[in-house]
């Protein structure tokens, strides 16, 4: 059995490696925008009950590098029970770029969230959409850094960086590195042309790419996927290319769980989409790699048990070999956005994250979870 095990992490270090040597040469934007070719952008956001955390969102992209008049921002008040409308059309009022749509009820069938979004999208002007959440604050840069990627015409949307993290302490760090992880196969397995995930808190298509897909269509009834289920329609139903910005500009920050139990909800509401990527038209990259990155956690955590069993550290063999393929990818990632790689951190979610990954994977998909959407 240990040999099969072995055999199992010698693959997945293949694998990646393979993503480490995409991220290792994907392209730098070292260009200035054209000014005379910058596209009218549209930030849309959803937000409900969002009122402590708009005035940051928005006062950073009030902050933004890219050309006021070239850029507006879209917030859909979905539902919202505290100050959030208030605050929203206050801040309406003496901003002349920010529109509210008002979400006053959801329609059968729809998700909350994709509802309010595919609301304000109808109404945006840009050609260019860049979607992020309410409590969300990205770089000054964001905007120009996120528009360049689509300087390549055959570009139809871009996922970028999206770290949780309050940048507080030891356990920000590990929030921080935990979600950065997540990142790391998604541009990993974009560098080679394989649509994995992204997250709806930094991702952005061309509004004729969102037009030609249909929008939300057929996957407006899953609870979550605004963002990862819409980058599977868009790379098996059309020919447009998928990036990842690999920029340091390109990063947008949200404050991580404030709990044990935040976080267990988090990832099982992640973790509920599972079996969706199999009811619905997905690429096969998908379909074998996410049960083949499950499987190599799994073993890792069988031969964790059979150690604390039996006392052998031959069944720890296959934790440093996932350790050591794990490390070098995340260091080149954390290298390429100019961010602070610590080995401590890493080696505790070396020893967590099998055992979590393995856990949510397997009850996420028949977990029914309920949260403010």
């Amino acid at each position: 059995m240990l040999f099969l095990i072995l055999l199992i992490i010698v693959v997945y270090g293949i694998l990646i490696l393979w993503f480490a040597d995409g991220l290792q040469h994907h392209d730098k934007k070292e260009e200035q925008l054209n000014i005379d070719a910058m596209p009218l952008v549209s930030v849309i956001v959803s937000a409900r009950n969002e009122e402590k955390n708009i005035p940051q969102l928005i006062s950073a992209l009030n902050q933004q590098s890219y050309p006021h008049h070239l850029y507006e921002i879209l917030v859909a008040n979905d539902r919202s029970s505290d100050g959030t409308a208030k605050l929203l059309q206050k801040l309406a009022h003496h901003q002349s770029n920010l529109t509210v749509e008002t979400i006053k009820e959801t329609p059968l069938g729809w998700s909350p969230k994709k509802w309010a979004l595919s609301q304000i999208i109808e109404r945006a002007r840009g050609e260019i959409l860049i979607q992020t959440d309410a409590d969300c604050i990205p770089t000054s840069k964001w905007i120009e850094t996120i528009v360049q990627e689509f300087d390549d015409p055959s570009v139809g949307f871009v996922s970028g960086p999206a770290p949780l993290t309050n940048h507080k302490g030891y356990i920000d760090n590990l929030f921080e590195m935990e979600s950065l992880a997540q990142d790391v196969f998604s541009a990993g397995a974009l560098s080679h042309g394989f649509a994995l995930s992204c997250t709806g808190r930094n991702i952005a298509f061309r509004k004729s790419v969102y037009e030609e897909i249909s929008g939300y269509e057929d996957i407006q009834n899953f609870q979550s996927g605004d963002d990862d289920l819409l980058l599977q329609k868009v790379a098996t139903q059309t020919k447009w290319k998928v990036k990842f910005s690999l920029e340091k500009n390109s990063i947008v920050e949200s404050p991580p769980p404030k709990s044990i139990v935040q976080f267990v909800r988090q990832r099982l509401r992640f973790a509920s989409k599972g079996l969706s990527y199999y009811q619905m038209q997905s690429s096969t990259g998908l379909k074998l790699i996410l049960p083949f990155l499950y499987l190599a956690n799994f073993v890792v955590v069988i031969s964790l048990l059979n150690f604390a069993q039996l006392a052998s550290f031959l069944w720890l063999v296959p934790l440093l070999l996932k350790a050591i393929f794990d490390g070098v990818i995340t260091y080149i990632f954390y290298s390429r956005l100019k961010l602070n790689w610590s080995l401590s951190v890493f080696a505790v979610l070396t020893l967590l994250h099998p055992f979590y990954v393995v856990i949510f994977g397997a009850l996420g998909p028949f977990t029914t979870i309920n949260w403010k959407r």
